[in-house]
């Protein structure tokens, strides 16, 4: 990035925060993401040699940088071979050399080294399946290989003709299973990526009907209908491959990019209790490839959905439907949804109705579709965000003027992070310490004149940037006289912890005071109102709410600067059962820490613990244990376990 660029880019920041002209529209917490994609060198390569390339990619994590863009999907896996030292895999013939050639560096390593120079995140990008698009021996001539499967597992791969023959792994034998698993338990052994990304390749688009007999014939069980073994077999690698993840390294986020139309299905759709986007036609993929993702949601094994809803707004395949109707799918099970965008066809030019416009509308619609301060998109491809001056104008004046935290993995039980010490001033480098070596960092800005506005840090027009170091470079125009610069530490998980001010004396943490829902309170249903009191100085509140004491179970982790949080927002409560719920104040300079939690019930009487005596009513009188109220006297009822005046009793 040239430096007289960054220099404009964040002198306009610091004015717009010094006048007030704060947009609101600009989420702090958002997924904004680009497909590198590496296959038939789409983005990156286009020249040989190590030098050049690293180059390229440069310039590439340049211009995404300076785009206020926040994660890049770095494609290291297109065809069973690798972009990295890969224990199992040849090296790709798409880094410009015969495959299996070194070429003379570790991309992934440059890659994420690189990404994190510049605050990016860098997922890891896999095709699980797909082997080549050849037919007959697949990978041959210069590109054959000691290591290609058809000379190591010829058996593990099936054949597809027609008029794009592709070559893919059989997801119907265990041991390709359990190769994708030691694929992605290899890299993450070496790599400190920030995420695996799938795409859209499972079985092979255009059907699958006897490619597989051998397969069939030797692992489908007697009585199984083929086509729900086949989506098992994709479903069971989904599950295999997350929990490699989370025995290796489990802060890694996970994520799937089906296919944007779940099933045409009716009756699919019924037997899940799912109601279909009105008005949509399209490629059935659940039956087509056998991609369900409805079954990734229902047994946990995905942190986030990027449907690749590469369609316009209107017609057949509209956006404002599929957009919001995968982001209610999503939060219906507590995960996030990012929706893959189109932007190659603006690009390209191979549909006319995709303008920046249009591309900007639908931004627009992925931000108020989202249900978990958790929105996003994932661009395809890279090349716009480099190359396209209108394009990229048009983004880094409006959509993302301001830069955005990656969302959190925020279900997943974390300890509290403790805030940085400030060292001194280096020039216009601003530096700190952290006692831990597992984090990155939030860097903020605020104009002296609104230092005291509450919130002020909860917003993204204050944000800088994202560092992994331990030190930051202020832009010009921003200096320590006129604005209050704060750093906030980020665990793995991209959770953010309270920030330290520069200049300022530590304060103390305290306690937040729950007015509602009372102790053991009981709701016969979903939606609560929890509740309560300001604390002096937050700048935001963070709730949780779980389904055990300990927290280790947490179904909704919602950070907010009010004082009461509505649950009918978000879609993945649970009628009867238990829940604990907890609130920290989020003070500027004081260390984050929880402090006492509430219970409360969902559902009716029966739902009570057998240990629980006392629960609150909402008026003096007998309830039996479905909620009823039976009147003020006990004396003429059956024997059996009531509600007495909030206490338990058997009479």
């Amino acid at each position: 990035m040239k430096k007289g660029k960054k220099i404009v880019l964040f002198l306009m920041v610091g004015m717009l925060i010094s006048t007030g002209m704060l947009r609101a529209e600009s989420p702090k917490h958002e997924m904004r993401s680009t497909w590198l994609t590496t296959v038939a060198n789409i983005d990156w390569p286009k020249n040989s040699g190590a030098n050049n390339q690293k180059s390229e990619m440069i310039k590439m994590l340049d211009s995404i940088q300076s785009l206020k863009l926040n994660v890049v999907m770095f494609h290291v896996r297109p065809c069973c071979d690798a972009f990295y030292q890969s224990a199992y895999e040849p090296w790709s013939s798409y880094l410009k050399v015969n495959r299996g050639t070194d070429p003379g560096y570790d991309p992934l390593a440059f890659v994420l080294e690189e990404c994190h120079k510049r605050g990016l995140a860098c997922h890891a990008w896999m095709n699980p399946y797909r082997y080549g698009t050849r037919t007959g021996t697949a990978w041959t001539g210069d590109n054959d290989n000691p290591l290609n499967y058809e000379h190591t597992h010829p058996e593990w791969l099936i054949y597809y003709g027609g008029k794009n023959p592709q070559i893919i792994l059989d997801p119907g034998i265990p041991e390709v299973r359990h190769r994708i698993c030691e694929v992605v338990g290899d890299l993450l052994s070496k790599y400190d990526v920030d995420g695996i990304i799938f795409d859209d390749y499972f079985y092979a688009y255009g059907g699958t009907t006897n490619q597989d007999t051998t397969s069939q014939r030797l692992y489908k069980p007697a009585g199984m209908n083929v086509d729900d073994w086949r989506r098992d077999n994709v479903n069971r690698m989904v599950q295999d491959v997350y929990d490699t993840i989370q025995a290796v390294a489990p802060w890694v986020t996970f994520g799937i990019s089906p296919f944007g139309i779940w099933t045409t299905s009716y009756s699919v759709a019924q037997k899940e209790g799912i109601t279909l986007p009105s008005g949509i036609t399209g490629g059935n993929m659940y039956q087509e490839i056998y991609c369900d993702p409805v079954a990734w949601l229902k047994d946990g094994s995905v942190d986030y959905l990027s449907p690749q809803l590469y369609w316009r707004t209107g017609g057949s395949q509209d956006y404002r439907t599929l957009c919001p109707w995968w982001a209610n799918l999503c939060s219906q099970f507590g995960k996030h949804m990012y929706s893959s965008m189109a932007n190659y066809k603006y690009y390209d030019q191979s549909d006319s109705h995709y303008t920046v416009s249009e591309l900007q509308t639908q931004v627009n619609i992925n931000r108020s579709s989202a249900q978990d301060n958790a929105p996003g998109e994932i661009f395809y491809n890279t090349r716009a965000w480099v190359y396209d001056k209108p394009f990229r104008n048009a983004f880094r004046a409006e959509q993302f003027h301001y830069p955005a935290l990656p969302p959190a993995i925020n279900w997943k039980p974390t300890e509290n992070r403790t805030m940085v010490t400030f060292g001194q001033m280096v020039g216009d480098t601003i530096t700190w310490n952290h006692p831990d070596s597992d984090v990155h960092f939030a860097v903020y800005a605020v104009s002296n004149a609104f230092r005291n506005r509450l919130g002020i840090f909860s917003t993204g027009e204050a944000l800088l940037g994202i560092t992994y170091d331990r030190k930051f470079c202020l832009p010009a125009g921003i200096t320590t006289g006129a604005y209050k610069i704060a750093v906030s530490v980020l665990d793995k998980y991209n959770n953010e912890y309270s920030l330290r001010v520069y200049g300022e004396d530590e304060d103390v943490s305290a306690p937040v005071e729950r007015t509602y829902p009372e102790q053991n309170q009981i709701f016969a249903k979903w939606p609560v109102t929890f509740r309560w009191n300001a604390v002096a100085k937050a700048d935001s509140y963070v709730l949780q709410i779980a389904r055990d004491e300990e927290f280790q179970n947490i179904v909704i982790t919602h950070e907010l600067t009010g004082t009461a949080f509505n649950s009918a927002v978000r879609k993945n409560l649970k009628d009867n059962g238990e829940y604990y719920w907890r609130v920290k104040a989020r003070k500027p300079n004081a260390n984050d820490r929880w402090y006492e939690h509430g219970r409360f019930f969902v559902g009716d009487y029966s739902a009570l613990p057998e240990e629980t005596q006392e629960v609150r009513v909402a008026k003096p009188g007998v309830y039996n244990l479905q909620g009823l109220y039976l009147g003020t006297n006990p004396d003429n009822l059956p024997k059996g376990c009531y509600i007495v005046n909030g206490k338990k009793t058997i009479l």
